[in-house]
């Protein structure tokens, strides 16, 4: 993945963050390039592997999935990380699985529906022959969905 891009490119993933809808004549406009470019621009990037899709930004909420909890995950002895792993990726309710240093191997964020879900959770977890420590955040003060592009 490059990381030579230069002050357009990098302009263009800031805009795109913000509004992913932006058309290519609006991107263009903003960048001082034409529509068509502005197209060739973000289909280079994409090509690349900077931009890797296009999202909708949804309430958890509204979803029915109002828990967010950390999960500290230190793998036992005879624990199969790598099912371990498969089994984070293919869960809906993980959102994030960090390796991290120290004697916690895993720091995972996941979004369930209530504080059961999360007991029931951490009771697999544990059955997988980890050690694993939830903390359940009261309320989020911000959560930053755009990485700096400029």
């Amino acid at each position: 993945m490059p990381t030579d891009l230069d002050p357009t490119d990098r302009h263009i993933l800031a805009l795109l963050q913000a509004a992913g809808r932006t058309s290519y004549q609006e991107l263009g406009d903003a960048v001082g390039l034409s529509g068509p470019a502005a197209y060739q621009r973000v289909r280079k990037l994409e090509a690349a592997g900077v931009i890797t899709g296009y999202h909708a930004r949804v309430a958890p909420e509204g979803i029915g999935h109002a828990v967010v909890a950390f999960i500290w995950v230190r793998p036992g002895q005879g624990t199969d990380v790598r099912r371990l792993i498969a089994g984070w990726t293919a869960s809906s309710e993980v959102l994030e699985c960090h390796r991290v240093t120290g004697p916690d191997g895993y720091l995972l964020k996941l979004r369930v529906g209530s504080v059961s879900e999360l007991d029931a959770y951490l009771e697999a977890v544990r059955k997988a022959g980890c050690l694993a420590e939830a903390h359940v955040g009261l309320r989020t003060v911000f959560e930053r969905w755009i990485l700096p592009a400029e």
